[in-house]
């Protein structure tokens, strides 16, 4: 659409509105008092103004001189959208944003509402976009020409030359000031480089090599929304990669520095262990385009349905897993009879995970989440070594499904791409896609034979057995729905018997057992 932009002086240009159009910009247009004015600001300008297309997930911001409170509520009601508020810590000009998210099926739409003040609306505009990150970023147009029978004159504000920068290919700074006052923008402006194939200007990477430690204090929420901002791209691993060059992603997460120490990782891998862990983000998101000639339908009907922090899923926290999924190993390095090994990194790089999302601020749920994937990574790959020894059993599988039914299938398609990423043989990840097929043969077969509920719940095995509350009652249910799985317990009287015996065996008299407790 860039040749079809006219230029008219200054800080303006204009161009045929319908480029513009959103439906639900009417409506934002009938809401809105006479005496007030809206404009459409930042990424929908510049997308619109690139040619792409519209996806299943919009974004638009708007400011506005009435209060963004009142019209987005209003605006929430009239779609049928949910309304929320929040306050941008340290960014005084526009503190408050309220925000309207709407979901239509595969569509999400979220518009976000500020306001901008002063007697001079233009003036005011002005020095709004120049607060603004990049000049990409710092364009706007006015729902009010959009939607105008006079549309093909639309005026685009452009007080820092973003529309020639865009015919230039580059993302450039408003100012280096700018990102100094917020410096989660360096993240943003690395992720919108990879996604709209803009190339960052030379005071960019300047200021980034002098002040990437700013990042180190600002807002953990606001890192963390960024962090999942760019693992929700589709080339994610690309700006990962270039956080990682130029020193930024060990700023937000400082225990990826030391994946530097790692050059040989032994017999099992090919690259040292950063480019490892680098290649299995690559892989992994080769991995989600083609999840379907990986796994069964029905493992991935749930996939991509948990949501984390209302615009993101567990598809951004795999990923997530997969970048700390190693990062226990600088810890557990160790030379055993002249090999290379890594005992226990699962467990301890679980912690290490969790502590990194609790930090982020990623909320409880999520946290645990990625810890888990992490702690069980490697199970796909035991599971393998049991099918090539011909000593892949029954009580294996059920374990498995017992232990990480909820992250299985990102169990699966992370172990396709982390053997990928070590360079595993045809052979191995033919053995390796068996042993996913084994797995999830015994699940559907589970699913139809027998109920994935242990016949007897917490309350009724404390009462039968005298168990105190705790731990230990949650390790025998896992064990009774194993002895399920397997086929061993059929009914409640056999699910009795079975508890009976092993807590005869374990001599438990009302504590935990050593072997239950291990």
């Amino acid at each position: 659409m860039m040749e079809n932009v006219e230029f008219v002086k200054g800080v303006k240009h204009t161009a045929h509105g319908l480029n513009f159009y959103l439906s639900y910009f009417d409506d934002i247009a009938r809401l809105l008092p006479r005496e007030d004015y809206c404009f459409v600001v930042g990424g929908w300008v510049r997308d619109r103004l690139l040619g792409e297309p519209i996806g299943y997930s919009v974004d638009v911001d708007l400011l506005v001189t009435c209060s963004p409170t009142k019209i987005a509520k209003e605006f929430a009601q009239l779609i049928g959208g949910s309304y929320f508020e929040f306050e941008k810590k340290g960014l005084l000009r526009r503190p408050t944003v309220a925000t309207v998210v709407l979901r239509l099926g595969p569509y999400r739409y979220r518009f976000d509402f500020s306001q901008i003040k002063g007697r001079d609306v233009e003036k005011a505009l002005i020095e709004d976009l120049k607060s603004r990150d990049f000049t990409a970023n710092a364009m706007a147009v006015s729902i009010d020409d959009i939607l105008s029978i006079g549309a093909k004159q639309t005026i685009i504000y452009d007080p820092t030359g973003g529309v020639e920068d865009l015919e230039k290919g580059i993302l450039r700074p408003v100012s280096t000031q700018n990102l100094e006052e917020d410096p989660v923008r360096i993240l943003r402006g690395f992720r919108l480089a990879v996604e709209k194939d803009l190339q960052l200007t030379e005071d960019f990477y300047q200021f980034v090599k002098k002040k990437a430690h700013l990042l180190a204090k600002a807002p953990a929420e606001r890192i963390s929304l960024e962090l999942l901002k760019i693992l929700r791209s589709e080339r994610s691993a690309r700006v990962i990669r270039d956080l990682y060059e130029h020193g930024i992603l060990e700023v937000i997460v400082p225990e990826v520095a030391r994946l530097r120490e790692i050059k040989d990782q032994g017999q099992h891998h090919i690259y040292p262990l950063d480019e490892h862990t680098l290649k299995v983000l690559e892989h992994l998101e080769e991995v989600l385009k083609e999840k379907e000639k990986y796994l069964h339908a029905e493992l991935l009907k749930d996939l991509g349905s948990m949501h984390v922090h209302g615009d993101f899923s567990d598809v951004e926290l795999l990923k997530l897993a997969s970048l700390l999924h190693d990062i226990a190993k600088p810890h557990t390095f160790a030379i055993k009879d002249g090999k290379v090994t890594f005992y226990n990194h699962d467990k301890l790089g679980s912690q290490i995970a969790l502590e990194v999302c609790r930090r982020l601020r990623l909320g409880e749920q999520a946290a645990k989440f990625v810890a888990k994937i992490v702690e069980h990574h490697l199970r796909p790959f035991y599971l393998r070594e049991s099918l090539e020894k011909g000593q892949l059993t029954r009580k294996g599988l059920a374990r498995f499904w017992v232990d990480c039914e909820d992250v299985a299938p990102h169990l699966f398609l992370h172990a396709i791409a982390d053997g990928l990423a070590s360079g595993d043989s045809q052979e191995e990840m033919l053995n390796l896609l068996k042993t996913i097929e084994e797995l999830t043969h015994f699940k559907l077969s589970m699913n139809s034979q027998t109920k994935l509920e242990p016949l007897l719940n917490g309350k009724e095995i404390m009462e039968i057995f005298k168990v105190p509350q705790g731990p230990i009652v949650g390790k025998l249910k896992n064990l009774l729905l194993e002895a399920q799985m397997e086929g061993k317990v059929k009914t409640k009287e056999e699910a009795i018997e079975f508890l009976r015996s092993y807590l005869s065996n374990s001599n438990l008299t009302g504590e935990p057992s050593g072997n239950l407790s291990s």
